[in-house]
């Protein structure tokens, strides 16, 4: 069997194994050999195949190429591996069972066909990582719908959010690709069985009820026209894991962000060695989400090439299909592995609440900038308040002073104490408490939807 050449580390640390395994040669030939057998069980329930031959095909279940050498090789040659799979399988039986196989079919239609079984495996593998990731999340949510931290806009302080809130939005998030990825699944599971240009000629005249009961049997949908060069199934399975890898990415990106050494708000999971570098021992760098970006981006990346695959021409691709037995698997297997990570990092996450609460007050108080205004707003109108307000926030700036103590010096003249009222942070969250229990309540909705 040929080998990779090259050594790819992202993949060689964290690719998931479940996943990578419904890509694999054996299962690829695993299921192209369960086709050709479900083809064969119902051809001979409308009398193509004999009963004594079906015997010995049924058999075929389970048989493994001997020589994986010869089998590339061959394969190589031709360009694909259905010609010379059938040529091995009949080489295995008795001649009187030789030559049933295949009738009518093509070898894209074995292809497809697989293809369709593996990436609806697949999918629902990412979608049970969603459901695993996002109940993860919920845990988070409720105990942190009140944990009180600093919202960022443009990398700086903004308003004061919740860290419930923030998660929510991920969460949200899930909720959506839940939907599509399911959707995307069913679409995908379509069997494939239309012949050389699409006609089904060559399965005769009972070609719609051979393609009805070979989907049966391989629990795939039946679809009654012909898709070879129509990709949007496999494009939406792909794009439907782009989606999900790409918020991946922005919650990789932000545990990143928030475990700086001067935010320390969340921290990866710990332990010996975890994250170490080899000459800095104090530093716990944060591999978790470094690999998730990694992976989410190679899938991402993988997923773009998706479209080209969309845009065969004529009947049957000529180079377009090629592409896609690369890009396909590996845009899924990656968001798989990712979401994995995930899962991980999520669970053993370190929220410091007290740390949030400190980088509230970096700024001497000017994350409140926006609910002095408002207050002011009725009393000067909105934006002569913001003028003020921003006045006042110059001051702070470079004598770090109180906020507050600021405005009053700049509004000498225009406004007396008692227009003033000091708000907490934690009197200015807004619907953020309230989100937090909307988003856990729509998961919970759709996950058993």
């Amino acid at each position: 069997m040929k080998n990779n050449s090259h050594f790819n580390l992202l993949d060689w640390l964290y690719m998931d194994d479940a996943a990578a395994e419904i890509f694999s040669f054996e299962e690829s030939v695993k299921n192209w050999i369960a086709i050709e057998i479900a083809l064969a069980e119902t051809q001979n329930q409308l009398g193509l195949v004999p009963d004594d031959v079906l015997v010995k095909i049924q058999g075929l279940k389970g048989f493994q190429i001997k020589d994986t050498d010869q089998f590339f090789s061959a394969s190589v040659n031709v360009g694909y591996p259905i010609v010379e799979l059938l040529k091995e399988l009949n080489d295995s039986l008795e001649p009187s069972a030789q030559g049933f196989l295949h009738l009518g079919a093509t070898t894209q239609d074995i292809m497809d066909t697989a293809l369709a079984m593996q990436v609806k495996k697949c999918g629902e593998l990412i979608e049970e990582r969603i459901i695993e990731l996002g109940d993860v999340l919920v845990k988070i949510i409720t105990e942190h719908s009140e944990s009180i931290m600093p919202g960022r806009t443009h990398a700086q302080h903004a308003v004061p959010i919740t860290f419930g809130f923030k998660i929510s939005i991920f969460l949200s998030e899930l909720s959506r690709h839940l939907e599509r990825i399911r959707k995307a699944n069913h679409d995908s599971g379509s069997i494939s069985l239309f012949g050389a240009g699409g006609t089904s000629a060559g399965y005769g005249k009972d070609s719609a009820k051979i393609r009805t009961e070979v989907a049966k049997k391989l629990n795939l949908n039946n679809v009654n026209v012909p898709w070879h060069v129509s990709r949007d199934r496999f494009i939406q399975s792909a794009t439907a894991a782009a989606m999900i890898a790409t918020t991946l990415t922005r919650l990789a990106r932000e545990i990143i962000d928030l475990s700086r050494t001067e935010i320390l708000e969340v921290a990866e999971p710990g332990g010996w060695h975890k994250g170490a570098s080899s000459t800095m021992p104090q530093k716990r760098n944060p591999v978790m989400s470094e690999s998730i970006i990694g992976l989410a981006i190679t899938a991402t990346g993988n997923a773009a090439m998706m479209f080209r695959a969309g845009e065969a021409g004529h009947e049957r691709a000529a180079g377009e299909w090629q592409l896609e037995w690369k890009v396909l698997p590996e845009t899924l297997v990656s968001t798989a592995s990712a979401l994995k990570i995930a899962v991980e990092m999520c669970s053993g996450l370190t929220v410091n609440v007290e740390n949030m609460k400190a980088n509230l007050n970096k700024d001497d108080g000017l994350i409140m900038a926006e609910a002095l205004m408002i207050g002011l707003a009725p009393k000067v109108g909105r934006e002569r308040a913001h003028d003020l307000v921003y006045s006042a926030v110059g001051i702070v700036r470079s004598e770090h002073i109180d906020l507050l103590a600021a405005l009053k010096r700049v509004s000498k003249g225009i406004l007396t104490d008692s227009d003033f009222t000091e708000i907490s942070t934690d009197s200015y969250l807004g619907e953020a408490t309230s989100i937090c229990k909307i988003s856990c309540k729509e998961w919970l909705a759709g996950k058993i939807s």
